[in-house]
């Protein structure tokens, strides 16, 4: 049972050099409980397909297609129904924490904003500041129990404290806790572990798998890291250039790739036992004057004439799909 759908979702950004086409005919399902990553280059068009879901796309956008959340088109509801849903059933963990948290507020007033924006705070505005000074034991008990279900020692504490009083990896899950504090149906998580070190990327990771299990989220991740992808991810779709090039189950596209694409990207993670690393040539795509046919034909070591005048359509190989010229030539 899918819970969301992306069909032909396209966004071009309306710029003084022209029309920057950064995202072109994206299609894919979410189901209820299942994890699914975009993976790709910085620049390939990943967080934008997650912010065109979230709805905060800046006003020089220009979007296509449609977004279905349990069948409703976002791209198409008032901005009051989708204030409704964005935030309570569609939740978001940003990339940087220290950068997401306001640093002259604690811990305790970030999730007083939450718990009054998803509706368990019936608080009015004009009690907000007199609240902040003090909080309800039912609303404290919320917090603790969040905090807890993220693995956070001494919550008592961290309520208390300043988002510079802690460390990255206590602030990832302190978003994380944000993100969940209102039951959400899908979480969309925008690489909740590129800053930090290793360890801690384990742990965040374990943490999510842990949350999706016992919630039932359903949760889009984008991230460039394939070692991440294949830990978290039941399917994964990777993109370039705003383009899909692949998709599939994550354990086989990433032990068997299809696309010259993908297989440069598996070949230029670094190896335990040595060896030479095989990097791909070249570097992103003017989205204003992009290529045509497939985008990834200027870099391509098997570009042929045909995948410089065309752009190719999925080719279904073994319950995956691949767009490439190398198979889909009749």
């Amino acid at each position: 049972m899918s819970i969301l759908e992306v069909k032909n979702l396209t966004v071009y950004f309306k710029t003084f050099a022209g029309l920057s086409k950064v995202v072109e005919n994206i299609s894919f399902t979410l189901g209820k409980g299942e994890s699914l990553a975009l993976v790709g280059e910085s620049g390939s068009g990943k967080t934008t397909v997650l912010k065109t879901v979230l709805g905060v796309l800046p006003s020089n956008a220009m979007v296509k297609g449609k977004l279905l959340f349990r069948g409703i088109n976002l791209l198409e509801t008032g901005n009051e129904e989708l204030s409704k849903i964005r935030g309570t059933e569609i939740t978001y963990i940003p990339q940087e924490p220290l950068a997401a948290l306001n640093p002259l507020y604690t811990i305790e007033d970030h999730f007083l904003d939450r718990l009054i924006l998803s509706g368990k705070s019936k608080t009015g505005i004009l009690s907000y500041i007199r609240l902040r000074r003090k909080i309800s034991p039912k609303l404290k008990n919320i917090m603790l129990k969040y905090l807890e279900k993220v693995k956070i020692p001494d919550p008592e504490r961290v309520l208390k404290s300043y988002p510079m009083q802690l460390s990255g990896g206590m602030l990832q899950r302190i978003l994380i806790a944000l993100a969940i504090v209102s039951n959400p149906s899908i979480l969309l998580a925008d690489e909740p572990t590129t800053a930090l070190d290793v360890v801690t990327q384990k742990e965040i990771i374990e943490l999510l798998k842990e949350l999706q299990r016992d919630l039932g989220l359903s949760i889009l991740y984008v991230t460039h890291d394939l070692g991440v992808a294949r830990t978290i991810a039941d399917k994964v779709i990777v993109m370039y250039a705003g383009h899909m090039v692949e998709e599939g189950k994550t354990s086989k596209v990433l032990a068997n790739p299809l696309h010259p694409y993908t297989k440069g990207l598996v070949d230029s993670i670094p190896k335990l036992v040595g060896g030479t690393l095989h990097g791909i040539e070249g570097g992103l795509i003017d989205y204003i004057n992009p290529p045509k046919g497939c985008r990834f034909h200027p870099r391509c070591p098997k570009a042929r004439d045909i995948c410089r005048r065309e752009r190719p359509k999925p080719v279904e190989i073994n319950g995956r799909k691949v767009y490439c010229w190398l198979y889909g030539e009749e």
